[in-house]
């Protein structure tokens, strides 16, 4: 029966050497993987029973024998599978590198502990069946530290990735290498009794618990940065949406100052009139009234919808749009009772506008055109879309148009991005005959 056991503590020893720890990363990049998760998934356990065989096979000539060239054996198939990993997901090199080298701690983590409990207590129990007591031990701590670990990777790390400056990851991927590398200096020691000291097992816990307090912090500065760079941009567009009100404001109290002028006047004005109906002067009434219209204080005020703010917004943007010579078109039925709050909306058709009067601006030698609509869908949902002229060739990344000014996404992208999810909605943009569509579809319910 032993026997029997013993094998299959062979066969499980590469599958638990790297298996429970790519399956995480694969799922992380589920969505920039170059072939779909499942045949991911195949194409890994195919691997691992190769890996397995070939460790079975090393294993027929006895422990003693297998025992030089497990170590060998497996970093050989760890670079492997690291290799894999490049190769299978479709994100830059450093963000892969990154979750790899968090990976090799956390697995680093768990053998470490493994032959700590090996080596200090079953070390004679291990002489007769080698692989026992290591493999169990793994299972065991993969299985206590496993929920830390998902919920630092898929919260923690999966909000990492998606910040896009190359200059950031160029050095964040360091950060675990060398808790890695440290990890690493027990990995090929003969002395079996190494493992049995406590030195190396507080080793380990400081590599993996160091490594990941140290990407935490490192990545909440980031997140910080980002969260401040964000609220700076929303403060712009408020103090613009404020500027426009107080020009509106400024225009229309003005044009009351004129109309009580005019009302004031409106007695003699009817006096003159009524004198050349008396004299049955009727040309001498007409070129009268055309003097008088003329005089008659414009309609300063354009509205785009009945929302303040909106209108503000929108004001702003057609003004300094109609300046730089570009068409402004719009259509806004913006609903009374939305629940998008008054800087959500600012900052989000500021951005919008914004991009597409800049985008505009860059143009030469063409008709210029900014072409705004927002309309309500059914009872649930906003739609915001916003069409430009666009001949210049922009570049995307999985739908994203990369900044010019920055690498990577630009700052209002990513706002315009961050308020369409808060509201359950997304984002789509696209260049196509000269011509940049955005749109953007919020949920109202």
């Amino acid at each position: 029966m032993m026997k029997v056991i013993d094998t299959l503590m062979v066969i499980a020893f590469p599958l638990l050497d790297f298996l429970p720890f790519s399956l995480p990363q694969y799922w992380l990049f589920r969505d920039k993987l170059r072939i779909p998760f499942r045949y991911t998934v195949m194409v890994l356990f195919s691997l691992t029973v190769i890996n397995c065989a070939a460790f079975y096979v090393v294993n027929l000539g006895g422990y003693e024998a297998a025992a030089q060239c497990t170590t060998l054996m497996r970093y050989s198939f760890l670079l492997f599978y690291m290799t894999l990993s490049f190769l299978f997901i479709k994100e830059r090199f450093t963000k892969v590198l990154f979750t790899n080298l968090l990976l090799i701690a956390w697995a680093f983590f768990v053998y470490g502990n493994a032959n700590y409990i090996e080596s200090r207590y079953f070390w004679d129990f291990s002489d007769r069946h080698p692989y026992l007591i290591y493999n169990i031990a793994r299972v065991v701590i993969y299985l206590i530290i496993s929920p830390f670990m998902l919920r630092f990777f898929y919260r923690t790390v999966a909000s990492a990735l998606k910040i896009e400056d190359k200059s950031i990851w160029r050095y964040l991927w360091e950060i675990p290498l060398f808790s890695t590398m440290f990890g690493m200096l027990y990995c090929f020691t003969d002395d079996v009794y190494a493992y049995a000291t406590r030195q190396f097992i507080v080793s380990r816990y400081l590599m993996l618990f160091g490594t990941c307090y140290v990407s935490y912090v490192a990545l909440k500065v980031l997140e910080i940065s980002r969260s401040r760079t964000q609220l700076e941009e929303k403060l712009k567009y408020a103090d613009r949406s404020l500027m426009a009100q107080k020009k509106q404001f400024d225009s229309l109290s003005a044009h009351m100052d004129e109309m009580r002028k005019a009302r004031h006047d409106l007695r003699q004005h009817l006096t003159v009139v009524q004198s050349y109906i008396d004299r049955d002067d009727k040309a001498g009434l007409a070129d009268y009234l055309d003097i008088y219209q003329s005089k008659l204080p414009p309609d300063v005020t354009e509205y785009f919808c009945r929302d303040d703010v909106v209108n503000a917004v929108i004001s702003y943007y057609a003004s300094m749009a109609r300046e730089a010579g570009i068409e402004f078109m719009s259509k806004v039925s913006y609903p009374k009772e939305c629940p998008m709050s008054r800087t959500d909306i600012t900052v989000l058709l500021g951005n919008l506008l914004e991009n597409a009067v800049e985008a505009c601006k860059k143009e030469k030698d063409c008709q210029k055109f900014i072409k705004l609509r927002v309309k309500q869908r059914g009872q649930s949902s906003l739609l915001i879309l916003v069409d430009n002229t666009c001949r210049t060739p922009v570049s995307f990344k999985d739908g994203t148009p990369l900044s010019t000014k920055r690498e990577g996404e630009g700052i209002g992208t990513a706002s315009v991005r961050e308020i369409a999810a808060r509201y359950g909605g997304t984002v789509k943009f696209e260049q196509r005959d000269g011509v940049f569509f955005a749109s953007v579809s919020l949920k109202t319910v």
